[in-house]
């Protein structure tokens, strides 16, 4: 089976070198590389715009195929209660507790880990809310089950905590959209990702979490992005004891549209540069983004066709969303991009 490595040698000339290049590049190959080639047919990139090294994260969606085949015989030699043991057992046998999963996305941290050292993939679900677990909808026990056998745990109390704790605190049209266990990051732990937040409600909502940071560079941040960025998600960490000092805010382009803010993790497939210029530039404003980095980042997105030796390929490129990191008075911004490169026969 062909493996992502020596595709993603074949784009190397289409990704821009400010991004990733040089010893990122490596050990971006070396990290997901062995993965089949069919993961770039949804995959993304995550990058430091304030940073002058050129490395990435990775992210691959677990579609049906080679991609869910190779995570499943992975899972069978894998440690009892890894993540990668839930994994392999759960696409093995769907009929099982976690059955109503329909979505997952793996992110990969390779930037920030130690050379030596391979950190688990960070599992991403779905987080659609209801009283009963019907049409894709699931209720929060039974999230806080699954996200605590993700993490190799049975029992589900701090996840049930941590989970009630956060909507308690939302405001009255927030929502949860996404969620995934961070057990890294203490016993039950889970990483929320919160839509429908209006501006003026961020701060008492960070009040009622008990968040421990300090509302004002967040509130400073999207007072000055405003006219540029006109929608955000908020990503926090939270446990049964509280939520974790650090907050982002995940950033999209004033005029990228969709109303359901689960369609925007899709925003890199409908959006251009054009779309990404001005969000750019205010970041560079704002020190947060080296103008190396939004020249790179501008360069991202495209749409060819390409001819392989038996096959005709079409490839999309694109930006996802710009997220900023708040820990304490620092600031940080990461770039999420996305690329697509399948068959032109398997595209609608």
């Amino acid at each position: 089976m062909a493996q992502l490595r020596g595709l993603l040698q074949e784009l190397r000339p289409r990704m821009p070198e400010s991004l990733v290049a040089g010893h990122g590049w490596r050990r971006l190959l070396q990290r997901v590389g062995d993965l089949p080639a069919a993961a770039a047919s949804a995959c993304g990139f995550e990058m430091k715009l304030g940073d002058p090294e050129p490395a990435a994260d990775f992210s691959v969606a677990v579609t049906p195929g080679p991609v869910a085949g190779h995570y499943a015989a992975e899972g069978l030699g894998a440690a009892p209660g890894s993540m990668e043991g839930w994994l392999g057992r759960h696409l093995s046998d769907k009929s099982g507790p976690d059955g109503w999963i329909d979505w997952m996305l793996l992110a990969y941290d390779i930037m920030d880990v130690p050379m030596g050292r391979q950190a688990a993939p960070r599992v991403y679900l779905k987080a659609m809310l209801a009283p009963q677990a019907v049409g894709g909808f699931v209720t929060p026990e039974l999230l806080a089950a699954t996200l605590a056998r993700i993490a190799g745990r049975e029992d589900h109390t701090q996840e049930s905590r941590a989970l009630t704790r956060t909507l308690d605190a939302l405001p009255s049209d927030a929502e949860p959209v996404f969620a995934a266990a961070t057990p890294e990051r203490g016993p039950g732990s889970i990483r929320l990702v919160i839509g429908k937040v209006p501006v003026p409600e961020v701060g008492p909502f960070l009040d009622r979490l008990e968040w421990p940071g300090s509302a004002s560079p967040v509130l400073r941040f999207l007072s000055g992005i405003e006219g540029v960025a006109d929608r955000f998600m908020i990503a926090f960490d939270v446990t049964a004891d509280g939520a974790l000092p650090r907050l982002g805010l995940e950033m999209y382009p004033t005029g990228a549209g969709r109303a359901d803010y689960r369609a925007l993790l899709t925003t890199w497939l409908t959006t251009t540069r054009a779309n990404w210029r001005s969000l750019t530039e205010r970041l560079i404003e704002m020190e947060l983004c080296l103008p190396a980095k939004a020249d790179g980042l501008l360069s991202w997105p495209k749409y060819e066709t390409v001819f392989g030796r038996e096959e005709v390929f079409r490839l999309h490129m694109g930006i996802n969303h710009v997220k900023i990191v708040i820990g304490g008075e620092r600031l940080q911004a990461k770039a999420y991009a996305g690329l697509k490169f399948a068959p032109l026969d398997s595209q609608p």
